[in-house]
């Protein structure tokens, strides 16, 4: 096997394991939220969300965020969340899809590269 298909498989397993990844943080408690606030992280702007779970008040900052004049949610609107108890260091606004379009851009390249691959020899 050459370094090339290799990397061609890598995409392909990255994307999977990209979209399981997504996957599972969607699964947990359907809670409804309120953005408190923004932080950003690499020049992008992450929403906190601020939440009640079990009685408590709790704060933590969406998964996705957004870039200069594309934000979707503004300080004070109303989201609906899903929040992991106990495995979550941040919560995923329902509607927020940018990670699952990533991983299916990643297996569509990967599979496109191995089946060109294939097709060639």
């Amino acid at each position: 096997m050459d370094k090339q298909f290799l990397f061609e498989v890598a995409v392909l397993v990255a994307g999977i394991l990209c979209l399981l990844k997504g996957y599972l943080d969607r699964k947990g408690e359907k809670l409804s939220g309120v953005v408190s606030g923004f932080v950003n992280m690499d020049g992008y702007d992450f929403p906190m969300i601020r939440f009640q779970y079990n009685g408590q008040e709790l704060e933590a900052r969406a998964a996705n965020g957004d870039k200069g004049n594309k934000m979707k949610h503004k300080e004070g609107d109303r989201v609906d969340i899903v929040y992991r108890p106990g495995k979550a260091k941040y919560v995923n606004i329902l509607g927020d899809n940018h990670d699952i379009y990533i991983s299916v851009a990643l297996i569509v390249c990967g599979l496109v590269m191995v089946i060109l691959r294939l097709v060639s020899k």
